[in-house]
């Protein structure tokens, strides 16, 4: 299992080698999306660390969302720097080193790398979706894993018939 920060890297990695910007707002969509490939492939987290928030503009992490805002709407051109909490003159760039979720990662990035940050911020906060079932105005409430592995388990699901089918 990685961190929200190993978790960033290798996306920002994929969008690198694939010469696709990468903002803030599809970064956290992105994460979302593969936490909850995830926890229903897997069946476990990718990263336990952090947890997702269902913001106004739907899905957040917010550790991920602080570190990057400084960029706005514009691409990304730095790595997520971990802190060791213990010495906050260590830093480092995590990266994933289970091949699993590097997998689940690269098919995230598979699945929406053409999708426009707007349209994935639309996507993750439609009703029926675990956002809608958490949002309250004026509150950043946790989404619970398993509301987002139930809806990912009917995805996967309709994705593995839609891949049998074609």
């Amino acid at each position: 299992m990685g961190t929200t920060s190993s978790v960033a890297n290798e996306f920002l990695k994929l969008s690198e080698h694939s010469k696709s910007d990468l903002t803030n707002m599809k970064l956290v969509k992105m994460m979302y999306i593969a936490q909850g490939l995830c926890l229903s492939i897997l069946e476990r987290p990718l990263f336990d660390d952090d947890n997702i928030e269902a913001w106004k503009y739907g899905p957040v992490i917010p550790s991920i969302y602080h570190e990057f805002k400084h960029f706005k709407s514009d691409p990304i051109t730095a790595k997520s720097v971990a802190t060791d909490s213990s010495d906050w003159e260590s830093f480092s760039e995590p990266s994933l080193i289970d091949e699993e979720d590097k997998k689940i990662v690269k098919l995230a990035w598979n699945l929406y790398k053409d999708t426009p940050a707007r349209e994935l911020a639309m996507s993750t906060h439609r009703s029926g979706t675990p956002w809608s079932f958490t949002y309250s105005p004026y509150e950043n409430n946790i989404i619970p894993n398993s509301l987002i592995k139930k809806y990912y388990d009917k995805f996967v699901n309709n994705l593995e018939n839609y891949l049998k089918s074609a």
